[in-house]
């Protein structure tokens, strides 16, 4: 991507990114809106301190969000015209603030891979590059995964001069909670209380042999909506 084409870009989508930051700052109702403001700042500043300024502004949303990541980051136009996206997950809030600095940080360097980056035509993040780039930032993250597997006393004290603490909680009162794999299995019921275990998307089809009744696959758990949505929405009207 030629630096022309950046410019045009951050041209076009940076006063959004403006627009949604102040709102957020300026939402008293939304329980992250001061978090949020920290998690801008600190963007901006590890942003010209590790990638010297090469990152256009992201959007960084917060709210719950599926127990096995603590973030994501969504390249592509969303409903409000953002390209970059990062995604941090409020229910790993029990973490330190150290902690949730380094998710960020993770999450930029896969924006630096999307514009600077190789990930392969399979668009696969956590290559060898991903993890050299984090290594070089101060934390080791494996191949395949991207999970982190140490980070280095350097990078912490990086951190915690930028106001975010490795023994101070995100949020104070609330407990860290540890990343669940999905399960690959599913639990289906009968009426009579038989359970049987079946792959994760098959439709099961069998009867129990004791009730006669049909297995049924209770219903799911759904995830709670993003209390962001409402504050990028009404930011972007």
């Amino acid at each position: 991507m030629t630096e022309a084409i950046q410019r045009d870009m951050r041209s076009r989508t940076e006063p959004l990114i403006h627009a949604v930051r102040a709102h957020e700052q300026g939402a008293k109702s939304w329980s992250f809106s001061g978090i949020a403001a920290r998690m801008n700042r600190l963007y901006d500043q590890l942003n010209n301190d590790f990638f010297r300024g090469k990152l256009p502004k992201a959007l960084i949303s917060i709210g719950p969000d599926l127990i096995m990541r603590y973030g994501y980051y969504h390249v592509g136009r969303d409903g409000i015209g953002a390209k970059h996206r990062i995604h941090l997950n409020s229910r790993h809030f029990g973490r330190s603030e150290s902690d949730v600095g380094v998710t960020l940080l993770h999450e930029m360097i896969h924006v630096y891979q999307h514009l600077f980056g190789n990930v392969g035509h399979r668009h696969r993040y956590h290559n060898r590059e991903f993890a050299d780039i984090a290594g070089t930032l101060g934390f080791e993250a494996q191949v395949g995964t991207g999970v982190t597997k140490q980070v280095s006393g350097w990078l912490r004290t990086k951190l915690d001069q930028l106001g975010f603490s490795a023994f101070e909680k995100m949020i104070p009162d609330q407990q860290a909670e540890p990343i669940r794999k999905p399960l690959r299995k599913v639990m289906w019921k009968c009426i009579c209380g038989q359970e049987v275990w079946a792959e994760r998307g098959y439709a099961l089809e069998a009867v129990c042999k004791v009730c006669h009744g049909a297995f049924e696959r209770p219903d799911e758990l759904t995830e709670p909506d993003e209390e962001i949505d409402l504050a990028v929405a009404q930011a972007a009207a």
